[in-house]
């Protein structure tokens, strides 16, 4: 069994425990633009980059990306992604067809350690590097076509050598199958998916035939494009920051229904790190009285 962590708000901590769903995002979406860049330097016709450039772009539409970690107690994870240590960190277990197989996945949990570096090696564009760009495109659409996994794992899988700190792995899976019906893919336990996302109001959509419930729009900016899938995680770990406050919350008592183990962080004032402290559902008879 691998445990891989993923860090979250207060509010998108809360409602990744009582769903146990995993969200996946298009890289289009993601903080660095930087992504998916890592075959810009290009050395070819223009034509050939200009054909790469729309080939990324599509990918970029096709697939949605998990990013998890190896670290639960990174102070700067902690900051940037935790609700400046009010929220949480939840450990999965990646073990499973969900994350590693790759008729679900184009890379899946095991292949998916991202790679740092201060570089970007160039990348020539010939027949035989189109042939394989268009391999990885075909198989992200769902055809039976032989994908080039290094090639996969270079474009999706690269990133500056700053962001070396995440410890990032990543899953990248294939949004819809081009070979399947919709009905085909939700019926299915471990490619259905669903959105968050608000009616829309007949004063946002003037001079529309307007029908309630049928037009809709992102819940948040936070939710644009982000693709939470039914299947059910199975969560052995979760970690509560140390300006966390969800030991007075109801909702505190119902984490250890989950069968994990519960940590806490507090800072260790000999050190820069944290020191992990196990809670009980003793702790949460004792918050509650």
């Amino acid at each position: 069994m691998t445990v891989l962590y993923k860090y979250y708000s207060y509010a998108g901590g809360k409602a990744a425990l009582k769903s146990q769903n995993l969200g996946f995002r298009k890289p289009e979406f993601f903080n660095d633009p930087f992504e998916l860049t890592a075959l810009s330097n290009s050395v070819g016709p223009i034509s050939k980059q200009e054909t790469l450039k729309r080939r990324i772009d599509q990918l970029k539409d096709q697939v949605a990306i998990l990013c998890l970690t190896r670290s639960a107690v990174n102070p700067l994870m902690w900051a940037h992604y935790a609700d400046q240590h009010q929220g949480f960190v939840i450990g999965y277990d990646t073990s499973g067809p969900f994350l590693n197989s790759p008729e679900y996945n184009l890379i899946t949990v095991d292949s998916g350690d991202v790679l740092y570096t201060n570089t970007k090696t160039p990348f020539a564009l010939n027949p035989e590097s189109m042939e394989a760009l268009n391999g990885v495109y075909q198989h992200a659409m769902g055809f039976e076509a032989a994908a080039d996994r290094a090639l996969a794992r270079r474009l999706f899988l690269t990133k500056h050598a700053s962001w070396v700190y995440e410890e990032e792995v990543r899953v990248v899976k294939k949004v819809l199958d081009w070979t399947r019906t919709v009905e085909e893919d939700q019926s299915d336990p471990l490619r259905s998916f669903y959105m968050l996302t608000r009616d829309l109001g007949a004063e946002e959509i003037p001079d529309v035939d307007f029908e309630p419930g049928y037009f809709v729009a992102p819940l948040n900016d936070n939710s644009r494009e982000l693709y939470l899938f039914n299947h059910k995680m199975p969560i052995r770990e979760v970690y509560l920051g140390a300006r966390s406050t969800f030991v007075n919350d109801p909702d505190f008592a119902s984490t250890f229904q989950l069968q994990c183990q519960v940590f806490r962080l507090d800072v260790n004032q000999t050190s820069w790190s944290f020191e992990k402290r196990q809670l009980t559902l003793d702790d949460a008879e004792a918050n509650r009285s």
